[in-house]
């Protein structure tokens, strides 16, 4: 990266998922505390619980995102990014976040512990790798540095392979799409098999016939996020447990399903907290006026964004993690409907559909330049400039519909940068960092192109080239 116009912060979160494996640079004793005798060491029968490099550290990542919303006009994320090794260096960096943010973290490994709760009472046998675990690294995939990300990928399969790991249940979409999708495009013989948690728990309440029960009555609403819903195609399992929970309440947003909002993370919330804010805004409102006393989601980012979007707009709505809502409902007690022969045939024919929404990734014939720029030539000389993907852009309507942060936008500037056009390359990047990468752009597509994914590689090209350097023009 040396040489380029890469953000400070993008260079320090690629730098610390490498190195201490987490964006935050907290360490693996800060990310593996959450699960101590909670369970065994190592895979079970193959399969291991994953935490990944999010969940256990990210309400300081929320603490952080808060303390940019007052230093707005003083400091900006790069700036404290360039602090962040030298505080780090003096050995305060780890003491002072816990100090100022450890009470926000803990909301988020206590979500951890209730996923494993939840699968533990529902038979699930696993365990989990401890100081092991290696980070999926899928930040230097967003981020576009993709040959960073094939180099990691590569050494955590081996690394998953040594260890035993032939399943991955995770509580987080954004790895598991990692996993899913990216890690097989990248590792020659991936054989790990990745399922988010609330695969495995409705597979499960389904074919035990469990029904759970809240001491309470609740009216909840469920924020799909883009990862699960619409890159993952996970929809109807999210229903499924909740229509099996006595005394919860679903009310739908406007937008939900492979149909969700962006709550503004997908990297926006580290290259540019004030757009990514921006973004969150419109999707708070949708959920806030549901008439909902509690809001679900299942994605640590859609968390954070959500938490800090409610408390700005003052509106006092609670973020949970729906395993944090099924594991209260499970401390109940577990009802498991009375056998007969019908009802155990109806279950074991019972499936789930996995929604298949976004077009077929592009697929260069490697991460040389000239291959980058050959696949994306062909790709974005598709665009019709249509504009439908601009009508459902969040990044364009948060900023009044300026064309060069839209989709179409975005297409046309990574068009002309491949092209040798005379763009401002450093330019063109910004923009391309502008992205939440929520799919809704490549669902609107009618030629069918993989908008979100086609930014990534664009990224990855104007990092490589070197046309987003520091010399004359950029």
């Amino acid at each position: 990266m040396r040489g380029t116009a890469v953000p400070e912060i993008v260079r320090f979160a690629a730098e610390n998922t490498t190195q201490t494996g987490d964006i935050l640079g907290l360490g693996t004793e800060q990310r593996v505390r959450w699960a101590k005798g909670l369970l065994p060491r190592g895979p079970v029968n193959g399969t291991v619980f994953y935490s990944g490099e999010m969940y256990p550290v990210m309400g300081y990542a929320e603490g952080a995102f808060r303390m940019l919303k007052r230093l707005e006009g003083f400091m900006d994320v790069n700036s404290l990014a360039r602090v962040g090794p030298l505080m780090r260096k003096l050995g305060i960096y780890r003491v002072g976040a816990r100090a100022l943010w450890g009470g926000l973290n803990e909301k988020y490994q206590r979500a951890l512990r209730d996923a494993v709760y939840v699968l533990r009472k529902l038979g699930v046998e696993m365990g989990y790798l401890f100081e092991d675990e290696p980070p999926s690294g899928v930040a230097l995939h967003t981020y576009g540095l993709l040959r960073e990300f094939k180099e990691h990928a590569e050494w955590v399969s081996r690394r998953l392979e040594e260890l035993g790991v032939r399943r991955i249940i995770t509580l987080d979409p954004i790895v598991a799409t990692a996993f899913r999708l990216y890690y097989p495009e990248f590792v020659k013989d991936w054989r790990v098999e990745a399922l988010h948690f609330v695969e495995i728990v409705a597979r499960e309440m389904a074919r035990q016939g469990v029904r759970l029960r809240l001491s309470r009555r609740v009216r909840v609403t469920y924020h799909d996020p883009c990862y699960l819903a619409r890159t993952l195609g996970v929809v109807d399992e999210v229903r499924f447990i909740l229509g099996r929970i006595e005394g919860v309440e679903l009310v739908e947003p406007p937008r939900h399903g492979v149909n969700t909002g962006c709550s503004g993370d997908g990297g926006l919330e580290l290259t540019q907290p004030p757009l990514a804010r921006k973004v969150s805004y419109e999707r708070i409102e949708e959920l806030s006026g549901t008439g909902a006393e509690r809001v679900l989601t299942s994605c640590p980012a859609c968390i954070m964004m959500l938490r800090t979007g409610f408390d700005s707009m003052n509106l006092g709505l609670g973020v949970d993690d729906l395993a944090s809502l099924v594991a209260e409902a499970m401390r109940n007690g577990v009802e498991r409907e009375v056998e007969t022969d019908a009802g155990e045939e109806r279950r074991e024919k019972l499936f789930f559909k996995r929604y298949r929404v976004l077009p077929r990734s592009p697929e260069p014939k490697s991460l040389e330049l000239d291959d980058l720029a050959e696949m994306l030539l062909w790709e974005t000389d598709k665009c019709k400039k249509c504009g439908f993907c601009n009508v459902e852009c969040p990044t364009y309507r948060a900023l009044d519909r300026l064309e060069s942060r839209s989709a179409r936008g975005r297409m046309t500037l990574i068009n002309s940068l491949v092209r040798g056009d005379p763009v401002r390359p450093r330019a063109v990047l910004d923009r391309l960092y502008s992205c939440v990468l929520c799919g809704q752009c490549s669902q609107s597509c009618p030629v069918g192109l993989h908008v979100q994914e086609l930014i990534v590689y664009g990224r990855a090209y104007a990092i490589y080239s070197g046309r987003a350097g520091v010399g004359p023009g950029a």
